[in-house]
């Protein structure tokens, strides 16, 4: 029942293999051996502890199929010689072990997909290509990961400080770079064992670089050209050196899903309220409503809330999508994408609509001899778009101001079912041909673009320097305000009446 020689490890593989810590991040270059990683410490973890839940995790169904099930070092064939012997079965979604241990192949592509892992406990939770999972998909399934006591304590002794456990497989680039790179890639040096806050999980974590050179089982030179034929230099050189500094999806690093996401809420009525749009057919469409803060605390529900005075709080989204596909749009007629609108505004807000040129283009649409643009036929539906201040390079400059904020404390804020804001905006590329500039097309470009238009309309501002009071230096040296001043005239005065 040896399969040692079909679990061979190179040896970064190995360093993995050995570490200490409870949360792992294992990424860097395409090719350097990753997920076969992944496959061969479930099989270990699950031969060695009767019971284990270990959850395997890749975006699409057939991907996880291609990769860890039927190809070359799958499960099928590592684990053919226990298979044959009654020891293991290979089922669609599953890997069942003799003890009892189970490997649950499981994808999620979209958030209902989240839905079906409510309640399973999670003893080792494994996830490929991670930076392909939305930063928020990534925390919610770290907090399924658990495990009782009284299977902790069946473990043996040398395992049971690994169990619970996460392990990360990662390129650069992808949905959830920003977060991957912050958290794990800048977050302590190579190989450094760190315990993380409770936020983060208290996890043990470590981030272990790989590398096409890593892995002796590629033909590095054939490797190499088949990634230089994707015609990105900067994804090409982001893919095989593993660099998370080039120029992918790192535009706004200051986004921080813990500081700038907040509770749902409708605001106060008299908060000032307008929205922002970005128009799409093919391509999605994307909605946000926005409220002002007045810098005072409110009350909603049984809680007090509060935002600093001038916040931006994006309180609701639609987003016009196919939810199978977010990058396709949905082909909507303009009329109805306008009483959308209207309809998913129950409170009174001003009205307003802000939306960049394209809806007040030319483009060739006419009835009965008369020609529209789609701005005219908001209008007619109720719904009047405003032109915005469509400066690009100013706009993305207003939002980083305002995800830093003053003294740490944001100015700009997204409810939690701005879900897509918060996947898109940490994000989104920058541009290869103008670093001050993000890219200007593609499926994470409409939300950002958006959320652009809402703080070039509400630019930052600075308040006008304080007067300092007026002073008078008295012979004696003394710096005397003008209460001083008032005070020394009184005395002089009292003074010289006496003298008289």
């Amino acid at each position: 029942m040896k399969i040692r020689a079909k679990l061979s490890l190179h040896p970064k593989q190995r360093i993995a293999f050995e570490s200490t810590a409870t949360e792992i991040g294992y990424g860097g270059a395409a090719g350097g051996g990753k997920s076969f990683f992944l496959r061969a410490y479930a099989i270990f973890a699950a031969s060695q502890v009767p019971g284990l839940q270990v959850y395997l995790f890749r975006k699409h169904y057939d991907e996880l199929v291609r990769n860890h099930v039927d190809g070359t070092g799958g499960f099928r064939e590592v684990l053919a010689p226990w298979i044959d012997a009654k020891k293991a079965r290979v089922l669609q979604d599953q890997v069942q072990f003799w003890n009892g241990s189970k490997i649950h192949l499981c994808h999620c592509s979209q958030q209902k997909d989240l839905e079906k892992f409510l309640g399973p406990e999670m003893h080792l939770l494994l996830i490929d290509q991670a930076e392909q999972f939305p930063e928020r998909w990534l925390r919610y399934l770290r907090h399924r990961v658990r495990m009782s006591k009284e299977l902790k304590d069946k473990i043996p002794e040398n395992l049971r400080v690994l169990f619970p456990r996460i392990i990360l497989s990662f390129n650069p680039g992808g949905i959830s770079h920003a977060y991957l790179r912050k958290q794990f890639v800048k977050a302590q040096r190579p190989l450094t064992v760190w315990r993380t806050e409770p936020k983060e999980g208290g996890f043990l974590r470590q981030f272990i670089p790989a590398y096409l050179r890593d892995n002796p089982s590629l033909d590095e030179a054939e490797y190499t050209n088949a990634l230089m034929g994707l015609n990105d230099e900067q994804l090409v050189r982001a893919l095989l050196e593993g660099d998370f500094d080039a120029l992918v999806g790192n535009f706004f690093v200051r986004y921080e899903e813990n500081k700038h996401v907040k509770p749902d809420f409708i605001p106060p009525t008299h908060w000032f309220k307008f929205r922002t749009f970005d128009w799409g057919g093919a391509e999605p469409f994307c909605v946000y409503w926005w409220c002002v803060s007045d810098g005072e605390p409110f009350v909603y529900g049984k809680e007090t809330r509060w935002f600093p005075r001038g916040a931006l709080v994006a309180y609701r989204e639609w987003y016009g999508c196919n939810p199978d596909k977010p990058a396709e749009g949905l082909w909507m007629r303009n009329e109805h994408i306008a009483s959308g609108i209207l309809a998913r505004t129950p409170e009174q807000t001003s009205g307003i609509t802000i939306t960049d040129s394209l809806p007040f283009q030319d483009r060739g649409m006419s009835n009965a001899g008369k020609k529209y643009t789609i701005a005219d036929l908001f209008f007619e539906a109720g719904c009047p778009l405003t032109l915005g201040n469509t400066a690009r390079i100013h706009g993305w400059s207003q939002v980083n101001d305002r995800l830093l904020g003053r003294d740490d404390v944001p100015l700009i804020y997204f409810t939690e079912s701005c879900v897509y804001a918060r996947d898109y905006l940490p994000a989104i590329p920058r541009s290869d041909k103008n670093p001050e500039d993000a890219v200007d097309s593609g499926e994470t470009t409409h939300s950002p673009d958006c959320i652009r238009l809402a703080c070039t309309a509400r630019p930052l501002t600075k308040d006008a320097p304080q007067e300092k009071p007026h002073t008078f230096v008295h012979n004696k040296g003394e710096t005397l305000t003008p209460q001083g001043i008032l005070e020394w005239l009184k005395k002089q005065v009292t003074s010289s009446v006496r003298n008289r």
